[in-house]
């Protein structure tokens, strides 16, 4: 390699090197929606890729929910992977307020008992999965968000179809 070339070589490199640095600085980070979102459909994931523990990083080590607390909810999701309740889970749609350090998610999940992919929901509920919808209240923890207490409930397909309801509008019945 001559030296003209390597001069050329180690120019067109510094100025990638400078385009990359840039581009990193001045991109907006993820939105908080966007953070939470990524973490709930983590969750998901590994909870399709039966790895329970996965599953609960999602989780404050202070959650509580539907009388569980983490390790319950790890149990929970390690008893169902074992009775191959589930093949698929999805998250159908989320709908997630954001106020400070707090936030609250309203979550539709689909289990699926049978390869649901590609399959449209009406083609899978009820006999081939089932809809249930998330109440998640999340707060920052050393600058990630968590899961700190969920309520959830099995919902129909005409629920799962119309998508969770924004989590910042009064519940009905005037509680959050």
């Amino acid at each position: 390699m001559s030296r003209r070339s390597a001069v050329q070589l180690l120019a067109a490199a510094a100025v990638a090197l400078a385009a990359t640095v840039t581009w990193r600085l001045t991109r907006a980070p993820p939105r908080d929606e966007d953070r939470i979102r990524a973490l709930l459909d983590s969750a998901a994931r590994a909870a399709e890729e039966r790895r329970p523990a996965e599953v609960v990083i999602a989780l404050s080590e202070r959650f509580r929910g539907q009388g569980l607390d983490r390790q319950g909810v790890k149990q929970l999701v390690a008893w169902q992977v074992l009775r191959g309740e589930w093949v698929a889970v999805s998250i159908a749609g989320a709908a997630v307020a954001v106020e400070g350090d707090a936030a609250r998610a309203n979550v539709d999940a689909i289990l699926s008992r049978a390869a649901g992919k590609g399959k449209t929901l009406a083609g899978l509920l009820p006999g081939e999965a089932t809809a249930h919808r998330f109440a998640c209240r999340l707060e920052r923890e050393d600058g990630e968000w968590r899961v700190v207490s969920a309520e959830w409930r099995p919902i129909s397909l005409a629920e799962a179809i119309a998508g969770p309801p924004d989590p910042g509008a009064p519940a009905p019945g005037g509680g959050h």
